[in-house]
């Protein structure tokens, strides 16, 4: 069975780092605060402006297309208010001026059992619900936190779209799971698409990831555990994917990131085909960039320039954790009516 494997020279982050950013992270999610209505409120223009531009800086967001995304909602919100709307066209536009938003709708703030809503909000303040499935995202996800200890075990359930008080099942839900005192990250989810035909509808994943075999690994010490997973079910497949560092003599990370599907009884040598014509479609697809020069990025220069963005990151990962200390005071000091 043939298996994708790339391996990325990356710049390291140290773990101290890493610990005072999730702290940091902890301290953004302890500072906000709420309307009347349960709405998350946010900071100031001019503070959002000014985070921005750090963020920018720290190679976190891409300053341009952050500014491209707020002037294209602000243009779409005056048109909407002007009534310039051609026919069909108000949906679209309402979704260009909404903005993601969080509302508390049960419990108090990050206590066990608590509620939200992740919605799309109206310059007025209203819910929008895009008539476009595509449209959604995270969008009508209903969120719930069954624990929250920042030193131990923090979690939450998820389910999209929310389904609470009907009797539609959700299509994905799931759950987030944070252990701080074993440094863990686990991700979990599971679909099932409505329609006919169950079994090829429904799949589930898992994503884990254990910062303590991750730094083990690049001591030397971390064995044959895989520090990153991630594990997909399917009828007709299963996938296994994993990434495993090495500390080079330079002092950087050699990170090999492994893709393995295997097919399901009958359909095994169908999946190992698809494998293969894929391999091969990268290699000729290569070889046809480098010798006609089409200047379109090839798999290997898209996951090149993924490398290239985390070096941004990496390389300013130690002043990270002052930022969100920066956004989380700027939450803390959020009003209504901004």
């Amino acid at each position: 069975m043939p298996r994708l494997s790339h391996t990325f020279d990356l710049t390291p982050v140290d773990r101290e780092v890493v610990d005072r950013t999730v702290a940091a992270l902890h301290e953004v999610a302890r500072n906000c605060r709420f309307d009347g209505r349960g709405w998350l409120l946010t900071p100031d223009e001019e503070s959002v402006e000014r985070l921005l531009r750090r963020a920018d800086e720290l190679g976190l967001v891409d300053g341009e297309e952050a500014e491209q995304l707020r002037q294209d909602r602000k243009r779409a919100a005056e048109r909407l208010r002007e009534g310039d709307v051609a026919p069909g066209q108000e949906d679209e536009l309402a979704v260009q001026a909404a903005k993601i938003s969080l509302q508390l709708q049960r419990g108090r703030h990050l206590e066990p059992r608590s509620r939200y809503l992740v919605a799309e909000l109206s310059p007025e303040g209203v819910p929008v619900d895009p008539a476009d499935d595509a449209d959604k995202g995270w969008s009508g996800t209903g969120v719930t936190v069954t624990a929250w200890d920042e030193r131990g075990v923090s979690s939450v359930d998820y389910v999209m779209p929310d389904t609470a008080g009907s009797a539609e099942p959700p299509v994905t839900w799931g759950a987030v799971v944070h252990n701080g005192a074993e440094g863990t990250l686990t991700w979990t989810v599971r679909v099932r698409l409505p329609g006919r035909g169950a079994w090829l509808r429904s799949a589930s994943a898992e994503a884990h990831a254990d910062l303590d075999t991750w730094y083990a690994a690049l001591s030397g010490g971390g064995g044959a555990d895989r520090p990153v997973r991630l594990s997909a079910d399917h009828a007709l497949a299963r996938v296994e994917g994993w990434l495993v560092p090495v500390r080079t003599a330079e002092g950087r990370w050699s990170v090999e990131a492994v893709l393995d599907v295997r097919g399901r009884g009958v359909f095994r040598p169908f999946v190992a085909a698809a494998m293969w014509a894929v391999r091969s479609s990268f290699r000729r697809e290569e070889a046809r960039n480098a010798r006609l020069g089409t200047g379109e990025p090839t798999v290997r220069e898209q996951l090149d320039r993924a490398a290239g963005a985390w070096e941004r990151i990496a390389r300013s990962a130690p002043q990270v954790p002052e930022l969100l200390h920066e956004l989380a005071a700027a939450m803390a000091g959020a009003v209504p009516g901004v």
